[in-house]
């Protein structure tokens, strides 16, 4: 309906204070809303929506006391006019969830009325609201007025706004290639992170580096930071001076410290690797922060050497894909920074599920699934829907490639698929872990690789934590084996295969060949031959195990540790996983607590909880009571216990219960006890007391039984819950 927008005729709105807000700190904002000339009618709402990733504390109106509490007060030339408060996770047109709404009863208001919502309310002893986690410049609380009561709404022109800034030292952050070339510079980065992942921007001080191996040649002493400053420091210039040499920069400040990921000096005949993140989206669709912030950050900040922007393609107008195209095009260099241009295919499940499409060159054209939220309707024909007319579009092309994938409308590759065009699967990102995915796949007979990305709606390609909101975990990356940092180099690379996927944006260092065939490739088998797989594993972090695979069957296990690893050992780990239902109602609550029969827990410790808001809300000597959630990733607890062996140690929550003797996990062996749904599951394993390190060989050899194709591929689980997973090489009988 068409109205007048003119402040002076739907009104204004301002928020107090308007400073600076430090990411998940606790505070009180009152945003005020001032009624224009047209008044506002009795029983008509307005609302005040944020965007789908902010993450400011769920509001709740029933407890004063409680954090979160939310308040409306009306002031009126009217004596009856009244209002109330709710709150509608699914209030507004994508992105604008979710919404704060106001409701008018009692009579009409005034031009100059006032509406004052306080978010955060701490008169009846509330501690406040927890501001949004994550750094964004220009956090909009988009203001939507209805003063006819018609319920269609109109945006004042100048919403109130705040900017999201980074908070104090809670960790310190390594980061280097994997694999470099000797005697040639190459660029690392040390930063300061909050307790959400953000660089820091209240931190002062000066950090140490030093190195752990061989010498880099370049690497200063120290590095100062100054408050105020986004603390990520970039690291040029560095060596290593012999092919074959190994290190690791450690940065430390008092008794904070951290170790990169391990940098090697290849050998000849060595595969280079890259890293990427191919899938994220920002403030041009229902992710936040613009696309210059979203490269800047995956570049400098994270240090890919890959990346790609994949916003919902019924969401894209014909403007933005241009903007796009310039700024990817602006962003690209071969040699330091490859960005491919891309979109997400977005069709429902039924038609197909998410595809991210990626482009090799710039001759990248758009086919949305539809255009739902795009009102230039001229291009429609261009539109494939289902999934089966965009194979055929692309049909022939192998600068193009699509990559089903998990996230709100996941990939149903079973009824859909084309093996000439998506090569590649998604088995994880900040939406959670989905190996069934790629077991869908290998069930099936494709031949795919994996990759693992982020999803990650803001604006943190390469570091996206996962915040407090709808994400789950902490992105993955893509590991790509390239000669060389070009668009050619890597669109190649991918298509054939030649990747491995990490999560948590741990740089996992893995080298592995099937009967001499690196990562990705296809080879022929013949009968009765055996098969040799054999690499090695660096972690960012002690090994736990590597699991090696035929198709979707563990053929061995390999472990740093034997039956003396756990000789007197104390340690427990008791930890949970999976999903409730493949699709966006997968997330599983677990809340619940851990119980001793008899002794003493002497220390409990959250295990792989990348949430800080989740966790141990409790714990007295013989429980620990926690909230958790998975979205098919791993939560947990390590227990330090004083306890006979006889004793039974009790888990207790919403998805399963059980009462396990101490005694069965002494020999370091995972139980493991299923729990339904999509992998739902409890593992519990004695932890060991020695024998722990970062550094594994493979070398397995079968014989593999008849058969007309064989995968082979490994799966790395270090001891923080960190994993890799490579794409197989597949041989044919």
């Amino acid at each position: 309906m068409p109205i007048r927008t003119d402040p002076h005729f739907i009104g204004r709105a301002w928020i107090t204070p308007a400073d600076d807000v430090v990411a998940g700190h606790s505070g009180t904002w009152t945003i005020t809303y001032e009624v224009g000339a047209y008044g506002y009618d009795e029983r008509a709402r307005l609302k005040i929506a944020t965007r789908l990733a902010c993450d400011w504390g769920t509001p709740q109106f029933t407890d004063a006391k409680a954090r979160n509490y939310a308040t409306v007060r009306v002031e009126s030339k009217s004596p009856t006019a009244t209002a109330s408060l709710a709150w509608e996770p699914r209030g507004y047109a994508r992105p604008w969830f979710k919404c704060f709404v106001v409701t008018l009863g009692g009579g009409s208001l005034y031009p100059g009325d006032k509406f004052h919502v306080t978010i955060g309310d701490t008169s009846g002893g509330s501690p406040g609201a927890r501001a949004q986690t994550f750094r964004e410049r220009g956090l909009e609380f988009r203001v939507l007025v209805d003063p006819f009561g018609t319920e269609i709404y109109t945006a004042l022109a100048a919403s109130p706004s705040l900017n999201v800034i980074g908070g104090g030292l809670h960790r310190l952050v390594a980061v280097a290639p994997t694999t470099v070339r000797a005697g040639e510079p190459f660029d690392a980065v040390v930063k300061v992170e909050d307790v959400w992942g953000n660089p820091a921007e209240r931190f002062d001080g000066e950090l140490r580096l030093t190195t752990a191996g061989a010498p880099l040649e370049g690497l200063p002493p120290t590095v100062r930071i100054r408050r105020g400053e986004r603390a990520v420091v970039r690291l040029s210039g560095l060596r290593l001076a012999q092919a074959g040499e190994e290190s690791r920069i450690v940065v430390s400040f008092g008794f904070h410290r951290d170790d990169s990921n391990i940098i090697r000096a290849l050998a000849e005949g060595e595969p280079k690797t890259w890293w990427g993140d191919l899938h994220g989206q920002t403030g041009e669709t229902v992710g936040t922060g613009t696309l210059d912030e979203y490269f800047t950050f995956g570049r400098d900040v994270a240090l890919l050497d890959a990346m790609c922007h994949q916003a919902n393609d019924f969401q894209v107008s014909g403007e933005q894909w241009q903007r796009l195209g310039e700024t990817v095009g602006r962003y690209h260099e071969d040699g330091r920074s490859v960005v491919l241009m891309g979109y997400e295919w977005s069709g429902m499940t039924p038609g197909g599920g998410d595809r991210n499409v990626v482009f090799k060159g710039d001759a990248a054209a758009l086919h949305r699934s539809s255009h739902a939220e795009v009102d230039d309707a001229s291009d429609m024909e261009t539109d494939c829907f289902p999934v089966t007319e965009l194979y055929a579009r692309f049909r022939g092309r192998d600068d193009v490639m699509l990559i089903p994938h998990v996230g709100g409308r996941y990939a149903d590759i079973l009824g859909f698929h084309d093996p000439e065009l998506e090569r590649l699967v998604e088995i994880y990102s900040d939406w959670g872990r989905f190996e069934w995915l790629f077991e869908d796949a290998l069930r099936q007979g494709y031949k795919v690789g994996v990759v693992a990305n982020s999803d990650g709606h803001k604006g943190r390609p390469g570091a996206s934590h996962p915040g407090a909101a709808t994400f789950g975990a902490y992105g993955g990356l893509t590991c790509v084996l390239a000669d060389t940092l070009t668009r050619d180099g890597v669109f190649d690379a991918l298509r054939a295969r030649r990747c491995y996927a990490v999560s948590a944006a741990q740089r996992i260092h893995v080298t592995l060949a099937v009967n001499g065939l690196v990562i990705g490739s296809e080879g022929r088998l013949e009968a009765g031959q055996p098969v040799r797989i054999t690499g090695r594993v660096v972690g960012t972090g002690p090994i736990e195990r590597i699991d090696v695979f035929r198709g979707i069957d563990v053929i061995q296990t390999i472990s740093p540790y034997t039956a003396a690893s756990f000789d007197k050992s104390n340690r427990y780990r008791v930890a949970w996983a999976g999903s409730r239902v493949r699709g966006r109602d997968r997330l599983t609550r677990w809340d619940g607590h851990i119980e001793l029969s008899a002794g003493k827990i002497v220390q409990a410790t959250p295990w792989a909880m990348e949430n800080p808001e989740k966790g141990i809300v409790q714990h007295v000597p013989t429980q620990v009571t926690f909230v958790s959630n998975t979205t098919g990733d791993d939560d947990g607890i390590d227990l330090k216990l004083e306890a006979p062996a006889d004793v039974l140690l009790k888990l207790r929550t919403p998805v399963i219960d059980l009462d396990v003797m101490l005694i069965d996990l002494s020999d370091g062996a995972t139980r493991t006890f299923p729990a339904g749904g999509v992998d739902l599951r409890v593992f519990m394993r004695r932890l060991p007391a020695r024998d722990l390190t970062s550094d594994l060989a493979v070398d397995v050899t079968e014989t593999p039984p008849g058969g007309a194709c064989h995968a082979y591929w490994i799966r790395v689980t270090q001891e923080d819950g960190a994993q890799a997973w490579t794409s197989p090489v597949y041989l044919v009988a």
